[in-house]
């Protein structure tokens, strides 16, 4: 299967007439209505999500920007309602965020729901019943040498959904502390998604460890995301030429996003962060198998098509940070 580029589209299109488009502009993350004509997308630096009409997908259109009253850091949808987790922490030791609640047509806020904490990614399941939200309280990287163990901890948030209408008194707060190897005492969620069974998958990214949380917020499942012997990869950046003849042995997984592939199986983008980055994906089995590991081989798929960053590597080399999964 291969995927081309028919399009692009500038952010500063979403802004009204007369605003500054000279301003700082991002879109991140992004997310698509169940009849894939509407895009939906974070832009942290302005504040707002934008919205996409792709109706023809070659003539994407703007639909202009909605204000989040706070820095929106992740979306999900379901139908046409959006979850938009919204950053409002004072500082690093005082996080706070909401939920907001959108609906994609009427580009209307229709709720706000406390997190208590900093939210970072957002994950709605496929039947709408469930939305879970990583509470990552960020560790601040000029403090400590950028080390975990900053307070508070993060944490994991779900709420029931009924029609779209979150139950917002009946927020679940799950304790992630003491799972993990490194820095139990701090874990920072970095991404969650939803299987067609309720359970909630989480990546706690700078602790390299996986979580497995079931609807009602228990705990049924966690293990280290371990680490993988890396051979024939360039470990100096911008030499006179790419030399991929050098090894990383031992490195950490530390993933970012996680994506189910079915009800029982999850593969994870092995971004790193801290310490680690493994340059590739892994497909683990909830028991905290590996079923799949892809070590070098995406890596060297980017170099095969001209996309590598030399100046990346000495650190986490292609740096995968996302994955999307479709049966």
């Amino acid at each position: 299967m291969n995927f081309n580029r028919i399009a692009s589209f500038e952010t500063t299109r979403n802004m009204s007439a007369g605003e500054d488009t000279n301003r700082e502009t991002s879109a991140e993350i992004i997310a698509a209505t169940d009849d894939g004509m509407t895009l939906v997308y974070t832009d942290s630096p302005l504040g707002v999500v934008g919205l996409i009409d792709i109706t023809t997908p070659a003539q994407p259109a703007p639909l202009g920007n909605v204000a989040m009253e706070g820095e929106p850091t992740a979306v999900a949808i379901h139908g046409n309602t959006a979850f938009v987790g919204v950053n409002t922490s004072e500082s690093y030791t005082a996080p706070s965020g909401h939920i907001a609640v959108l609906n994609v047509e009427t580009q209307q806020i229709l709720q706000k729901c406390d997190l208590g904490g900093q939210p970072d990614s957002v994950a709605a399941a496929k039947d709408g019943s469930l939305v879970s939200i990583a509470i990552e309280n960020e560790r601040d990287e000029d403090l400590g040498d950028g080390r975990t163990g900053q307070m508070p901890a993060g944490h994991l948030v779900q709420f029931d959904v009924t029609n779209g209408t979150i139950d917002c008194g009946a927020r679940r707060d799950v304790v992630l502390t003491g799972l993990a190897d490194v820095s139990p005492e701090d874990p920072e969620p970095e991404f969650v998604d939803i299987n067609g069974l309720g359970e909630t998958v989480v990546t706690m990214q700078e602790n390299n460890h996986m979580v497995v949380v079931s609807r009602d917020g228990k705990v049924t499942s966690h293990f280290s995301a371990g680490a993988v012997d890396l051979v024939d990869i360039d470990v100096e950046d911008e030499r006179a030429a790419l030399t991929f003849t050098e090894t990383q042995m031992g490195r950490k997984r530390e993933p970012d996003a996680v994506k189910w592939v079915d009800d029982n199986h999850f593969a994870t983008a092995n971004e790193g962060d801290m310490d680690g980055g493994s340059r590739g994906w892994t497909i683990f089995h909830k028991d905290g198998s590996v079923v799949y590991e892809a070590g070098n081989t995406f890596e060297h798929a980017i170099v095969q098509i001209g996309h590598y960053p030399d100046k990346r590597s000495d650190s986490k080399g292609v740096e995968p940070e996302s994955i999307e999964t479709a049966t």
